[in-house]
Protein backbone atom coordinates (compact mmCIF):
# COMPACT_ATOMS: atom_id res chain seq x y z
CA UNK A 1 0.00 0.00 0.00
CA UNK A 2 2.39 2.29 0.85
CA UNK A 3 4.19 1.48 -2.46
CA UNK A 4 0.84 2.68 -4.16
CA UNK A 5 0.88 6.08 -2.35
CA UNK A 6 4.65 7.01 -3.03
CA UNK A 7 3.76 6.49 -6.50
CA UNK A 8 0.90 8.52 -6.55
CA UNK A 9 2.61 11.10 -4.91
CA UNK A 10 5.55 10.99 -7.58
CA UNK A 11 2.68 11.53 -10.31
CA UNK A 12 1.89 14.39 -8.36
CA UNK A 13 4.65 16.11 -8.60
CA UNK A 14 5.59 15.10 -11.88
CA UNK A 15 1.91 16.52 -13.18
CA UNK A 16 2.44 19.25 -11.14
CA UNK A 17 5.81 20.27 -13.15
CA UNK A 18 4.72 19.49 -16.51
CA UNK A 19 1.73 21.71 -15.56
CA UNK A 20 3.75 24.55 -15.01
CA UNK A 21 6.89 23.59 -18.17
CA UNK A 22 3.07 23.73 -20.53
CA UNK A 23 1.20 26.74 -19.03
CA UNK A 24 5.11 28.59 -19.63
CA UNK A 25 5.41 27.28 -23.51
CA UNK A 26 1.40 27.86 -23.83
CA UNK A 27 1.76 31.61 -22.72
CA UNK A 28 3.55 32.89 -26.14
CA UNK A 29 1.37 30.57 -28.29
CA UNK A 30 -1.34 32.23 -27.05
CA UNK A 31 -0.07 35.87 -27.13
CA UNK A 32 0.76 35.42 -31.19
CA UNK A 33 -2.48 33.46 -31.86
CA UNK A 34 -4.61 35.73 -30.14
CA UNK A 35 -3.96 39.48 -31.43
CA UNK A 36 -7.25 41.77 -31.32
CA UNK A 37 -9.31 42.33 -27.91
CA UNK A 38 -12.11 40.41 -29.96
CA UNK A 39 -10.37 37.44 -30.33
CA UNK A 40 -8.86 37.03 -27.00
CA UNK A 41 -12.60 37.74 -25.43
CA UNK A 42 -14.14 35.21 -27.74
CA UNK A 43 -11.05 32.94 -26.72
CA UNK A 44 -11.98 33.43 -23.13
CA UNK A 45 -15.51 32.46 -23.57
CA UNK A 46 -14.26 29.77 -25.07
CA UNK A 47 -15.08 27.56 -22.01
CA UNK A 48 -17.34 25.08 -23.14
CA UNK A 49 -20.60 26.32 -22.01
CA UNK A 50 -20.91 29.01 -24.50
CA UNK A 51 -22.71 28.58 -28.20
CA UNK A 52 -20.93 30.16 -31.27
CA UNK A 53 -23.90 32.83 -30.97
CA UNK A 54 -22.82 33.62 -27.16
CA UNK A 55 -19.31 34.44 -27.72
CA UNK A 56 -19.84 36.21 -31.44
CA UNK A 57 -22.50 38.59 -29.46
CA UNK A 58 -20.15 39.10 -26.52
CA UNK A 59 -17.45 39.43 -28.74
CA UNK A 60 -18.94 41.59 -31.42
CA UNK A 61 -18.17 39.96 -34.43
CA UNK A 62 -19.96 37.36 -36.49
CA UNK A 63 -20.77 33.53 -35.23
CA UNK A 64 -19.06 32.66 -38.46
CA UNK A 65 -15.81 34.18 -37.65
CA UNK A 66 -15.91 32.55 -34.30
CA UNK A 67 -16.85 29.44 -35.92
CA UNK A 68 -13.76 29.99 -38.07
CA UNK A 69 -11.32 30.92 -35.18
CA UNK A 70 -12.13 27.84 -33.26
CA UNK A 71 -11.20 25.69 -36.17
CA UNK A 72 -8.10 27.57 -36.17
CA UNK A 73 -7.37 27.17 -32.40
CA UNK A 74 -8.41 23.12 -32.28
CA UNK A 75 -6.28 23.44 -35.30
CA UNK A 76 -3.12 24.87 -33.16
CA UNK A 77 -4.31 22.65 -30.37
CA UNK A 78 -4.85 26.10 -28.32
CA UNK A 79 -8.62 24.86 -28.04
CA UNK A 80 -10.10 21.24 -27.31
CA UNK A 81 -13.32 19.77 -28.56
CA UNK A 82 -16.16 20.10 -26.44
CA UNK A 83 -16.46 15.96 -24.99
CA UNK A 84 -20.24 16.02 -24.77
CA UNK A 85 -20.99 19.36 -27.79
CA UNK A 86 -19.54 17.97 -31.10
CA UNK A 87 -17.92 21.74 -32.68
CA UNK A 88 -17.79 22.99 -29.28
CA UNK A 89 -14.61 24.68 -28.73
CA UNK A 90 -12.88 24.82 -25.07
CA UNK A 91 -10.26 26.37 -23.96
CA UNK A 92 -7.52 24.70 -22.63
CA UNK A 93 -6.64 27.16 -19.98
CA UNK A 94 -8.01 31.00 -19.30
CA UNK A 95 -6.40 33.89 -20.04
CA UNK A 96 -6.87 35.27 -17.00
CA UNK A 97 -4.85 32.17 -15.63
CA UNK A 98 -1.92 33.17 -17.65
CA UNK A 99 -1.87 36.68 -16.90
CA UNK A 100 -2.88 37.83 -20.36
CA UNK A 101 -5.38 40.80 -20.59
CA UNK A 102 -8.89 40.33 -22.15
CA UNK A 103 -11.93 42.95 -22.29
CA UNK A 104 -13.87 42.74 -19.62
CA UNK A 105 -17.11 41.67 -20.78
CA UNK A 106 -18.88 43.61 -17.71
CA UNK A 107 -17.94 46.71 -19.24
CA UNK A 108 -18.73 45.75 -22.55
CA UNK A 109 -21.84 45.29 -21.80
CA UNK A 110 -22.27 47.69 -19.49
CA UNK A 111 -21.53 50.33 -22.34
CA UNK A 112 -24.38 50.36 -24.13
CA UNK A 113 -27.00 50.85 -21.33
CA UNK A 114 -24.69 54.08 -19.88
CA UNK A 115 -25.15 55.14 -23.36
CA UNK A 116 -28.36 54.94 -24.05
CA UNK A 117 -29.13 56.50 -20.19
CA UNK A 118 -27.17 59.49 -21.12
CA UNK A 119 -29.18 60.06 -24.34
CA UNK A 120 -32.63 59.75 -22.57
CA UNK A 121 -31.34 62.40 -20.03
CA UNK A 122 -29.45 64.61 -22.73
CA UNK A 123 -33.37 65.04 -24.62
CA UNK A 124 -35.09 65.13 -21.22
CA UNK A 125 -36.98 61.79 -21.26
Amino acid sequence: MAFDEAILEELRQQTSWLRLLGLQALRPVLVDALKADKQRLAYQMSDGRHTTRQVSEAAGVGAATVSRWWGEWLAIGICIEHAGIPGRARHLVSLDQLGIDFPNLASKTAAPAVAATEETNRNGE
